[in-house]
């Protein structure tokens, strides 16, 4: 953590003393930047200086006007952003627990809650849900869920691409986005649209309106309402072990596929937002706005397969047994699999005559290569001729277990061909920002606000069993709830000082900020979590797949945090502009952050300017980070040295779990930001190109798992007296740890051409050319090698591809317009399913999307249009016998194909 010292506070503390006091008249403000000052003008991220434009500032800033994201066939505004913002990445989540209900997504490269989001220019909560799997980049972020706002409520949005802690707080490493509402007293849209790949799935709908409408004659609320529903798209190939299944007769394994890669299922997707002001004097006003927001998605888990799933169907034991103490070379200590059995009435040894028998292995003796314990295997086969099947390793059949033992249970009896559990999340979100705003006649602007949002997620599951429960489980589970409520308090003032020499006045913002954060656990009901009466005989414990939260993991906690902040910034020549800011933060779990930044824009010429920025920025970790628990199934090395689903827990680094390993408390992640660019516009063209360099020192992660190896070390656990987990079947865990240190550096184009200036099109036709590119890399350069694997550190570097861009044309001639997109995905590597062994590099691709438009009356304009009109996909995965999935299931471009669509718009 930054240390801050008494003198840096002081300063701090003067300037913004200082900035509340000095006077200056209004009117000096307004005659030297040429136009009226308006209140709304403060919704300008990067700088607090009222009437610039975007290309005068030192920060490179992206304004982005609410029609290019209602040209769109997605109907997810998280897709339409990498169409539109340089270096911003989002890719499908397919089998991903929560990240199949909020996806995570990047800006530069880093991760999802790197990034502070805005509405209206006030921060927006996060979303309860914490992407524990993300592809590595992603992995434990909890950022906020952009997916709620409709595009048409959006005026414009603004992306400012620099860190810019010591102007907002807490989260804006990578940058900050901005959605900026619309404030229309009057008119409005109406839009529906309906689409469907060419696979002929993924069927989607929507329909959206927008009106306005006056209050007094001074006023206005604007309202805005989506409803969506989309259906799942299927991308599988069938499991090479669920073709084996059914080619060995068990006809009862689903077909075509045994489980799904796809996207999600989305029902009941609906949105409000309403935005509204009115003037309560001439220098003042009240604003409100805010959302109701809400939807249920539902994705799928990996199949179980009912031969060898774990917990479930199949245990593993160590044979300590000797076959001859005369015959050392025949070995002991190997592993054997075999049915897992149990009894219901609890006794944990009276179904363990499996121990009887063990896996045919050769081993080399005297007389050569021989069987261990053969004369044991042979004496059962004598004895129990039909109880032993040949599949690999030596396993019970089932009906002769019944036969021999009918008092032993096998869940074979209730599920003889395995099962695909389904993993459903019921979303809601509300958020209401109330404000007032003003100027003095001594030309102070003042802002006070107050911001309440909540994110809440109900987890339910469905086709899946609590094994421990044996033949009294029931089939679905209620699992629980998450939510994250936060509260904020600005103050926020700005000021303009005639300074003798400066070719402007400085400009002077000064603030200060007190935000609550909450994040409250519900446990699930008693059987998603409880141990039944098999848990003590080798039996999974929960529902399989997301465990229920058990009472243990319940609770509310709490954090406060108290910022005061001051902005600087001038033309202190006439092409020369430069900008201090610096934010002092204090949490009451971490203490006090404080953080700098300066910028400069040196204008050379009438035609060109360079500018550059040099920022210190952090990120305190979330609530949820810092105390969430859960049990979850995933794929992985098991205890036995094979690859196959097992039950990991990922727990807080305060639980006794994760002491015993080493974990520490966390702190925030710090970062050093370094920025230059360059700024052109000439007649028709428009480019800025900007460098930058982020190092992040203690930055978060998420630990390797950590194997429960023996009886001591639970008891050890037990002993502390804060264990998080009441599942026995646990035997991995993992944890949050400031464990590494990264560089990511990249390049940011956006260059724009508007041919009809360059050219005049013939009929008055407006034609114009826009490219958006970047590059970034990022390199590991510190980690802890007891925390990570070389997996994740591969993923950091190497999971998003270096080069993306999208390159557009736009025309419009009368009743005519349209679109056609070049988009361009580099080369990235993935592990298929997070397997170190299953890793394979997924090759660049191009698609192209299309869209025209007619409009044959005033107002109305019909659009059909398709994106990636080509229909191409990424590179097949080589491994996709192994769990059914045809495609990288995190590409950067989806892997869904193509996507036509129709669509309707009505504005009056």
């Amino acid at each position: 953590m930054k240390t801050q010292s008494l003198f840096a506070r002081s300063i701090v503390l003067a300037a913004l003393c200082a900035a509340l006091t000095l006077p200056a008249p209004i009117g000096a403000v307004a005659e030297d930047e040429g136009d009226a000052f308006e209140l709304s003008d403060i919704f300008v991220v990067g700088t607090r200086r009222p009437v610039r434009s975007t290309a005068d500032t030192p920060a490179p800033i992206d304004l982005i006007g609410g029609e290019d994201f209602t040209d769109q066939g997605t109907t997810n505004l998280t897709d339409t952003m990498r169409t539109l913002v340089p270096s911003y990445n989002v890719n499908p989540q397919p089998i991903s627990d929560e990240a199949t209900f909020i996806r995570p997504a990047n800006l530069r490269g880093l991760a999802p809650d790197q990034t502070l989001v805005f509405v209206n220019g006030k921060r927006r909560h996060r979303a309860a849900v914490i992407s524990y799997l993300g592809n590595g980049v992603s992995d434990g972020a909890q950022g906020p869920d952009i997916g709620v706002i409709p595009a048409i409520a959006l005026e414009r949005v603004e992306v400012l691409r620099d860190t810019a802690s010591a102007q907002y707080g807490s989260d804006a490493i990578a940058g900050v986005i901005n959605f900026v509402l619309k404030s229309r007293p009057d008119g409005g849209a109406i839009e529906t649209q309906w689409g469907r790949t060419y696979e002929n799935d993924g069927e989607s709908y929507r329909i959206a309106t927008n009106v306005g409408v006056p209050i007094s004659e001074s006023g206005f609320a604007n309202l805005s309402a989506q409803w969506h529903e989309s259906e799942p798209t299927v991308r599988s190939v069938q499991r090479g072990d669920a073709e084996r299944l059914i080619a060995a007769g068990n006809t009862g394994v689903r077909q075509p596929y045994a489980q799904i890669w796809g996207a999600p299922d989305i029902r009941d997707d609906y949105t409000v937002f309403v935005n509204s002001g009115m003037d309560v004097s001439e220098t003042a006003e009240i604003y409100a706005f805010g959302n109701v927001s809400g939807r249920e998605t539902e994705g799928g888990f990996f199949f179980r397969n009912p031969n060898n799933r774990s917990g479930v169907y199949h245990k593993s034991y160590v044979d300590d047994r000797m076959v001859s103490e005369d015959d050392p070379q025949l070995l002991k200590d190997e592993t054997i699999s075999t049915r897992l059995l149990g009894d219901p009435d609890g006794d944990p040894d009276a179904c363990d005559f499996a121990k009887e028998f063990v896996e045919k292995r050769m081993v080399d003796t005297d007389d050569g290569p021989k069987p261990k314990d053969a004369l044991r295997v042979d004496a059962f086969r004598s004895a129990h001729p039909d109880l032993l099947i040949e599949t690999g390793n030596e396993m019970a059949d089932l009906e002769a277990i019944r036969t021999e033992y009918p008092d032993c249970f096998a869940f074979n009896q209730l599920r003889p061909s395995g099962f695909t559990p389904s993993f459903r999340g019921t979303v809601s979100d509300t958020a209401g920002t109330g404000g007032v705003r003003g100027a003095l006649d001594s030309g102070l602007t003042w802002d006070l606000s107050y911001t309440w949002g909540r994110s809440s997620i109900d987890y339910f599951i469905r086709n899946t069993i609590n094994p421990s429960l044996g033949q009294n489980t029931r089939f679905e589970f209620d699992l629980g709830t998450a939510t994250q409520t936060e509260q904020v308090l600005n103050a926020d003032l700005t000021y303009a000082i005639d300074v003798t020499g400066f070719d402007s006045p400085l400009h002077t913002a000064a603030g200060l900020e007190w935000r609550r954060e909450e994040f409250a656990i519900v446990s699930g009901e008693p059987d998603s979590w409880r141990l039944g009466p098999l848990a003590n005989q080798g039996f999974g414990v929960g529902a399989n797949g997301f465990a229920g939260f058990p009472p243990s993991a319940a609770d509310t906690w709490r954090r406060d945090n108290t910022a005061a902040y001051i902005d600087l910034e001038a033309d202190v020549r006439r092409n020369v502009t430069l900008a201090a800011m610096g934010r002092a933060e204090r949490y009451d779990d971490f203490g006090t952050t404080t953080d700098f930044k300066l910028g400069a824009r040196f204008q050379m010429t009438d035609q060109v300017a360079v500018r550059g920025s040099a920022s210190t920025g952090f990120r305190a970790p979330t609530l949820g980070q810092s105390q969430f628990s859960k049990v979850t199934t995933e794929f992985g090395e098991r205890l036995d040295g094979t690859f196959g689903l097992r039950q990991s827990g990922t727990v807080a680094p305060s639980c006794s779990e994760a002491v015993e390993f080493g974990a520490d408390p966390l702190t925030p992640e710090e970062s050093v930001t370094f920025t230059a660019g360059v700024v052109a516009e000439s007649g028709a063209l428009s480019l800025t190109a900007d460098i930058y360099n982020i190092d992040v020192d203690d930055r978060l992660a998420v630990s390797k798992d950590y194997t429960i190896e023996d009886q001591e070390r639970k008891n050890k656990i037990n002993q502390r007296g804060n264990a998080c987990f009441e599942a026995l079947d646990v035997r991995e865990v993992k944890f949050f740890g400031n464990a590494l240190d990264t560089r990511t550096r990249g390049v940011d184009v956006v260059a724009s051409v508007d041919l009809s200036e360059a050219a005049p099109i013939p009929g008055d036709g407006e034609t114009e050319f826009v490219v958006v590119g970047s590059y970034v890399s990022t390199e590991v350069k510190r980690f802890e090698e007891e925390f990570l694997d070389e997996k994740r550190l591969n993923q950091l570097e190497k999971a998003l591809p270096k080069f993306r861009f999208n390159a557009t044309l736009r025309h419009e001639q009368a009743r005519w317009s349209g679109f056609a997109r070049l988009n361009y995905y580099g080369a990235y590597e993935e592990y298929h399913a997070d397997v170190e062994a299953w890793l394979y590099e997924a090759g660049r691709e191009f698609t192209l999307d299309a869209e025209v438009a007619y409009a044959p009356v005033e107002g109305l304009r019909l659009s059909i249009g398709a994106e990636n009109i080509l229909n191409n996909f990424p590179d097949e995965n080589p491994f996709a016998k192994n769990l059914g999935s045809l495609y990288p299931e995190s590409s950067p471009m989806g892997f869904a194909g193509g996507f036509y669509y129709a669509r309707a718009r009505y504005v009056f």
